[in-house]
């Protein structure tokens, strides 16, 4: 039953000089933010948390305490003007399971390195974990290249204005060197019958459509969930890279003061599933390996003085870093993605895959 209909604007403003003691967040022109409700305010105010900052709003809308909504930026002047788009958008049940499943090393894994597609298998080699030395750039290869960023980067490129030649040019250089784009672009040229090497390649895009929208969802806490592949017996497995950086921080506590906590998880082939937990603050290092089985354990404690060794040939100062065997919850594929899905209300969310 309706009790009510509420018309209004779907404006939102921000008044600069109303927020002194926390420095307003960046906002650009035609961005879209994810803002929480926090508080409804007398005369029409609310306090929204935006890029983990608290701001003062106001809006003749009818705001609900608690929930989730997406705010477009209009313009910026004496005040912040927003509209609002909708509310925040919720990753589902079937998506999370289709995260779930991708992780446990078993066929479903093995279907990626059957993807037929020019460049695909060899930008999944370029992005596998590779061992023996030290790789500098695998962390900015895998978020530039494995379909993660791909809507962001296509909207930076169209917002530049550029001539059409050169548009199409540069579009087609990043296009080619990222995961998800080539195997949309096939998918649009294959039609409504396609074979199944794409089918299986369109069920590994839309798993990285749901990383993203997982990624969204947690981006607030700054904490991400990439995955990354491994190349092994002819087979691409995929690890799980967890990044915390602990929030957005005010303006005055710059990005260098961050305590970075750092954790993978790998199921490895002969060492079984393997999970490294590393805290980061500045240069100073420290870290722990997880894993299920004792004598692989001794095995990784052996190797420990020849990683702290290469840690501190790149000064870095090296703390406690030890191994110890792992419960079988932080051993699992699920457990990163259970962190960024609990809530303020720490619910249960049970899923039958």
């Amino acid at each position: 039953m309706i009790s009510g209909i509420h018309v209004s604007s779907s404006e939102i403003v921000i008044q600069k000089g109303e927020t002194k003691k926390n420095a307003l967040p960046l906002f650009v022109k035609d961005q879209v933010v994810h803002a929480k409700v926090l508080e409804l305010l007398p005369e029409g105010s609310a306090r929204l948390l935006i890029n983990n900052r608290t701001v003062t709003a106001k809006t003749p809308m009818l705001l609900k305490l608690g929930e989730e909504i997406q705010l477009k930026v209009l313009e910026e002047k004496e005040g912040v003007l927003l509209k609002f788009m909708g509310p925040a958008q919720k990753i589902t049940t079937p998506q999370i399971s289709s995260l779930i499943r991708f992780f446990p090393g078993n066929e479903a894994l093995a279907d990626v390195s059957r993807i037929h597609i020019p460049r695909v298998k060899n930008l999944l080699h370029e992005l596998a974990l590779k061992s023996g030395k030290a790789d500098h750039l695998f962390l900015p290869r895998l978020i530039e290249k494995m379909g993660l960023t791909l809507e962001s980067k296509t909207a930076r490129l169209l917002q530049e204005q550029m001539p059409l030649p050169n548009l199409k040019q540069t579009s087609f250089v990043l296009l080619n060197q990222d995961v998800k784009a080539l195997i949309q672009k096939e998918l649009l040229m294959a039609g409504p019958n396609p074979s199944e090497s794409l089918s299986m390649a369109a069920s590994f895009s839309e798993t990285l459509e749901n990383f993203q929208i997982l990624n969204h969802h947690s981006s607030e806490s700054g904490r991400f969930l990439l995955p990354f592949p491994v190349f092994n017996e002819e087979v691409f497995r995929f690890g799980q890279l967890f990044i915390d950086t602990g929030g957005k921080k005010n303006k005055e506590e710059g990005s260098a003061d961050r305590l970075i906590r750092i954790s993978f998880l790998l199921d490895m082939t002969l060492l079984g599933p393997l999970r490294a937990d590393f805290s980061i603050l500045k240069k100073e290092i420290s870290g722990r390996f997880l894993l299920n089985d004792e004598d692989t354990c001794q095995y990784v404690r052996s190797m420990i003085p020849e990683l702290r060794e290469k840690l501190k040939a790149i000064d870095y100062t090296v703390h406690e870093i030890d191994c110890a065997l792992g419960d079988k919850i932080r051993l699992q594929p699920v457990d990163f993605i259970d962190s960024l899905l609990k809530s303020e209300s720490d619910r249960v969310l049970n899923i039958v895959i």
